[in-house]
């Protein structure tokens, strides 16, 4: 008999101990529901932080680039300057060439210029004439460019009302 009832208060003992872990182990639903919201607020936390630090990458590609770049405009201007002579070198042409290769493999475009629609956005205007609501690029006297949707150099325009 000392068996079978040392091995019942063995058995009494796991069954009180399993179900104290019960209920230590079950979390009322009001603190479930608050773990999981914390869980979830942070988790999209994370998320805006990795969005923001990928966007602040890019700006500072796109700011770098721009600080180099701000150095080369001045020479492709004269580039174009010199083409517009007579009697323009060919191997001046060829630099020249040279030049608007690297900045197309750098994804790098004109800002759209004469005949096309006036933008705040991407030109600057010099001069204005003409009355009406319509305002049409009419001369470009500095070239514009842009790094895909971003704005590296405004293009200096004469903007022509119709």
């Amino acid at each position: 008999m000392s068996k079978k009832s040392s091995t019942n208060k063995k058995d009494d003992e796991k069954n009180i101990d399993s179900s104290e872990e019960k209920e230590s182990a079950s979390i009322p639903l009001e603190d479930y529901e608050k773990i999981k919201d914390d869980y979830l607020r942070l988790a999209a936390d994370f998320d805006n932080f990795k969005k923001r630090t990928e966007k602040d990458k890019e700006n500072q590609l796109v700011g770098s680039l721009s600080i180099i770049l701000a150095g080369l405009f001045p020479l492709i201007d004269n580039f174009e300057i010199a083409m517009s002579q007579e009697e323009a070198p060919k191997e001046l042409e060829a630099l020249y060439k040279l030049v608007l290769t690297f900045l197309e493999n750098l994804n790098i475009t004109e800002v759209p210029g004469v005949g096309e629609e006036f933008d705040p956005s991407y030109h600057e205007a010099i001069e204005h004439s003409g009355e009406g609501d319509n305002q049409i690029v009419g001369e470009v006297l500095r070239k514009g460019y842009k790094l895909e949707d971003k704005l590296i150099r405004p293009a200096m325009v004469k903007v022509q009302s119709e």
